[in-house]
């Protein structure tokens, strides 16, 4: 019996996790919210009572390998791999990102036998920060977003950044799970009270940021389903036939506010789309509208943008995706993995100063494009949104690797936080579904289902939010206040 309980509470832990992500938006974003809390809270207190390093990287491993359960049939079917090789693939991916949680909870655990309760919350709060913007990442993510599908709380993130969400999280975690081993009840529903607590006044205090003035824009986002990574002739053309019925049908342009056509990564492949192209210029002047799309051109991931009277805006993704689409080290190891993988890395862009500018009454609208799992990462949307002095977030994603499985919904959920933390409106379309809009104040969502193909036109109607999140300051203010806690609280004997 007694080897018995250990698996169970690591499958227990495990089912925490994939609670805490595989459901975002259940309950309105409640159970995501509530095993957000509780997966930190109940590992923690397995580690603070000495429970074997091994159960819990296995519990994390597994929670880990429950939200990323699609990568196995990804690797295999759209890398052109043998299930052996996939699944050896996906392993080496879950247990490398369960070590990180691992590697928090142990530390935590250190602090928390040495110098007892505040230290341990520190030590959580930061171990997870760290991990989260520091530790290497295939696929980045933050614990943070197991709350974003409350719009309450979601705003707050306007405050404290994503990763302000995940220390606060494990943080209270911590002090719970302190609470249970210490053996005082009235410290245990503390941690949770107190955290929830917080995201709601700083949701509620979302209203008193100040505004900037008001933007109209007529978005028509086009879903193509197309096969992911299809290079074949007329694909632009097969675009256009989508969309002009559209703007047809919502009489666009209107004198009142421009158009944008917003096409996904990977809309329009097998051709260069780097140099300058006077028939691409004149198929956005000549519809009246602005028109930003996603192409390639050598080794880069470009998103290409043309409006009338604006000269063409290309931008490259800045940050490929470590094994998907670039090898990651240093350039010796990085060919040499190429050479012997039989693979060629994508180069990574810059970003592009400016934005993608669409003229228009009152100035016009700023957009800073994020490509794919780049809207993933909050530095990188809050670094392309400062240089483009933006007014609005595009997302244009190839989520075709992942067909039918739940991860357009998990990458979703990942990057609705861009927009309460920039407080500008994200609008993502995708190659095959879903695509979506969510708003600075923590509403809007996903619309249809997987491998379709769908057409949106609508009109948005906004005023950029100044939040302080939008600094860099912010993210440093994070990470300073968490070190001098656990310095301060470390240094103190229990």
């Amino acid at each position: 019996m007694k080897k018995l309980l250990p698996l169970a509470s690591c499958l227990a832990l495990a089912t925490f996790f994939w609670l805490a992500f595989g459901f975002p938006n259940a309950g309105g974003g409640t159970l995501a919210a509530l095993f957000g809390f509780l997966f930190p809270a109940m590992l923690l207190e397995a580690r603070y009572r000495k429970r074997h390093l091994g159960w819990i990287f296995l519990a994390c491993a597994l929670g880990v390998a429950a939200i990323f359960a699609f990568v196995p049939r990804t690797v295999a079917v759209k890398g052109d791999l043998p299930w052996s090789v996939a699944w050896l693939a996906s392993l080496l991916f879950w247990a490398w990102e369960g070590l990180g949680f691992t590697a928090v909870a142990f530390v935590s655990g250190l602090a928390f036998e040495k110098r007892g309760r505040w230290a341990a919350v520190f030590t959580a709060a930061l171990g997870i920060v760290l991990w989260e913007r520091f530790g290497f990442h295939v696929y980045p993510w933050s614990w943070g977003t197991s709350v974003s599908a409350i719009p309450l709380f979601a705003r707050g993130a306007a405050f404290t950044t994503t990763t302000g969400f995940s220390a606060l999280l494990w943080g209270a975690g911590a002090f719970t799970a302190a609470g249970l081993v210490e053996g005082k009840p009235s410290r245990i529903f503390l941690g949770p009270l107190a955290s929830f607590g917080l995201l709601a006044a700083l949701g509620a205090a979302w209203p008193l940021l100040p505004k900037g003035l008001e933007h109209k824009l007529d978005l028509v986002m086009i879903q193509p389903n197309f096969v992911a990574g299809e290079r074949r002739p007329g694909m632009e053309e097969a675009m256009w036939a989508l969309t002009d019925p559209v703007l047809t049908a919502n009489h666009l342009p209107r004198p009142d506010a421009p158009t944008l056509v917003l096409w996904p990564e990977s809309s329009v492949l097998g051709r260069d789309d780097r140099e300058p192209s006077a028939r691409l210029s004149s198929e956005a002047t000549s519809r009246g509208i602005a028109w930003l799309y996603g192409t390639e051109g050598g080794l880069y991931n470009l998103m290409r943008g043309e409006a009338p009277g604006r000269p063409t805006f290309l931008q490259a993704k800045v940050e490929p995706m470590a094994f998907g689409e670039r090898m990651p080290g240093p350039a010796w190891l990085r060919h040499w993995l190429d050479d012997k993988l039989g693979f060629i890395s994508q180069e990574p862009g810059t970003l592009t100063p400016g934005g993608f500018a669409i003229p228009g009454p009152g100035g016009g609208v700023k957009v800073a494009p994020l490509i794919c799992s780049e809207a993933l990462d909050p530095e990188r949307a809050r670094a392309g949104l400062a240089i483009a002095h933006a007014d609005l977030l595009a997302n244009g994603t190839n989520d075709g690797w992942f067909e039918d499985t739940d991860a357009t919904d998990l990458h979703g959920a990942h990057i609705r936080l861009r927009a309460c933390e920039l407080g500008v409106p994200l609008a993502r379309a995708t190659l095959t579904g879903k695509s979506g809009v969510f708003y600075a104040d923590g509403t809007g969502g996903l619309w249809g289902s997987p491998l379709s193909q769908a057409t949106y036109a609508l009109r948005l109607d906004w005023r950029p939010v100044k939040t302080p999140a939008r600094s860099p300051r912010a993210m440093r203010l994070v990470l300073i206040a968490l070190a001098l806690g656990t310095l301060l609280t470390c240094a103190r004997k229990p």
